[in-house]
C-alpha cells in the first residue's frame, strides 16, 4: 500500500483525487493539505484523515506527495518532501522560469514527476501533434486552448505542452500569445478562451494550402486526469532521484 499525502485536497482536482484514493486497493490517503485559513481545515476526509495545513507533518507520514495546490505552496511542499526523502508527483501549472529551476533542483534529490496534464489522451495528442508537425513541414500550426471561467493560468499548461511538442518537431517554432500583425514564419499562435464550466478543450490546427488538419482533445470530466495522476504516483514510488514525465508512465517517447 502506497501512502499518499494530497496537497490542494479541496480544489477541483483534489476533491476527485480524494474520492478515487478512497476506492483504490493499492493507494491510501494518509494526509491532506490546504492553505492556512481554508474554511474546511480540520474537516474529516474519511479513513481518519483530517484536512490540515502542517505540511511537514503531513508529508513525513506519506510515501508520495501528490500536489495539486499552487506554485508557491508546491515549492514549499517539494522542499519538505526532499528533506524527508520521499517521492512526489506535481500537477501544478503556472510556475515562473525561476520556480521551474527550483523544481528541477528538487529532482536531483528525489524521484519527482511533473506534468501539466496527466491524461493518457492528452499524452497521445502530444505524440500525434509531433508526428503531424514532422509530416507537414509546410503547414502553419496554431493552438486553441479553452477552459472554464475560473482557470488561473493562461495559456494553460496543456497548451504549453502542445507547443513544446511542436517545438520538438520544428526547431523554429515560436509561440506567441495574441497576434496583432501578419503571421511571421515559425510562429505558433496560442489563443486562450475562458468561460462557463468547460473542463478543458484543446485543438491543434495544421493549416496548409487548400486543406487543414485539426487534432482535438475534449475533456468532459476530470476523472481521466485524476486516474493518470494516480498512475503517476504508482510509477514514482520507490524510483531513483530524477525528473520524470508522463512518457515514463505511459511507456512511449517524450513528446
Amino acid at each position: 500500500m502506497i501512502r499518499v499525502c494530497l496537497a490542494g485536497a479541496r480544489g477541483r482536482m483534489g476533491r476527485m483525487l480524494g474520492e478515487l484514493l478512497a476506492q483504490s486497493e493499492d493507494l491510501s490517503l494518509i494526509s491532506a493539505l490546504e492553505r492556512e485559513g481554508h474554511p474546511e481545515l480540520g474537516a474529516p476526509l474519511g479513513a481518519g484523515v483530517l484536512l490540515g495545513s502542517d505540511a511537514g507533518e503531513a508529508i513525513a507520514r506519506a510515501d508520495v506527495l501528490l500536489d495539486f495546490s499552487a506554485p508557491a505552496s508546491a515549492l514549499e511542499h517539494l522542499a519538505l518532501t526532499a528533506e524527508a526523502g520521499k517521492s512526489a508527483v506535481c500537477g501544478v501549472t503556472g510556475f515562473t522560469a525561476e520556480q521551474q529551476q527550483a523544481v528541477q533542483r528538487v529532482a536531483r534529490r528525489i524521484a519527482l514527476l511533473v506534468s501539466s496534464n496527466m491524461s493518457r489522451g492528452v499524452y497521445q495528442l502530444g505524440q500525434l501533434v509531433e508526428q503531424a508537425a514532422r509530416a507537414l513541414p509546410g503547414f502553419d500550426a496554431e493552438i486553441l486552448d479553452i477552459h472554464h471561467r475560473n482557470k488561473a493560468d493562461s495559456p494553460s499548461g496543456t497548451a504549453l505542452l502542445l507547443a513544446a511538442a511542436l517545438e520538438a518537431a520544428r526547431a523554429e517554432s515560436r509561440p506567441i500569445y495574441g497576434r496583432k500583425a501578419q503571421r511571421q514564419g515559425g510562429e505558433v499562435g496560442i489563443a486562450a478562451l475562458r468561460g462557463g464550466d468547460v473542463v478543458g478543450e484543446h485543438q491543434v490546427f495544421f493549416l496548409g494550402p487548400g486543406e487543414e488538419i485539426i487534432l482535438t482533445h475534449r475533456a468532459t470530466s476530470r476523472e481521466h486526469f485524476c486516474r493518470g495522476a494516480l498512475d503517476a504516483v504508482r510509477f514514482v514510488s520507490g524510483k531513483a532521484p530524477g525528473l520524470y514525465g508522463m512518457h515514463h508512465v505511459f511507456g512511449g517517447a517524450p513528446p
